[in-house]
């Protein structure tokens, strides 16, 4: 892409070390004032880590709480640490945490390829879906009360 000159501000591709950080910090801010600081509610961070007799992490759920909501962004298990309970328990955890925290609610997203059914096994419901992807794969987003 060439730079694209509009009144006299660049759109562009170039950007430095701090570009990114700024952009995200300026929204960020923006969200915090426009939400009357409800953003930051809680606003502690949820980190879980399932890790094997050496202490090798094999795997995790890591989650974000704003605006009285349990967001799970990261949630992986080592394949062969799966279907044996612990992913169950681990975002019963994490729900329990966040509600300790004064969140009302658990939210996420997934792949067909990934874990729609294991959410909806745990209480999840499908709010929406994305089916624009090639190949037949969906995007899942989900929510539950807590």
């Amino acid at each position: 892409m060439s730079d694209i000159i509009f009144e006299n501000i660049k759109i562009t591709l170039e950007s430095n070390d701090t570009d990114y950080e700024e952009v995200c910090n300026n929204l960020y801010q923006y969200n915090v004032r426009a939400t009357n600081e409800l953003l930051k509610k809680p606003g502690k961070d949820i980190n879980l880590y399932l890790k094997d007799e050496s202490g090798k992490a094999m795997g995790g759920l890591f989650c974000e709480t704003w605006l009285y909501g349990l967001y799970l962004d990261v949630f992986w298990i080592a394949d062969e640490y799966r279907h044996k309970g612990y992913g169950k328990v681990m975002l019963t955890e994490a729900e329990r945490l966040g509600k300790e925290l004064g969140c009302t609610f658990a939210h996420t997203c997934t792949f067909t390829y990934q874990s729609p059914e294991f959410y909806k096994n745990m209480g999840y419901e499908i709010f929406g879906v994305n089916d624009e992807y090639p190949d037949g794969i969906k995007q899942y987003f989900l929510k539950k009360k807590l």
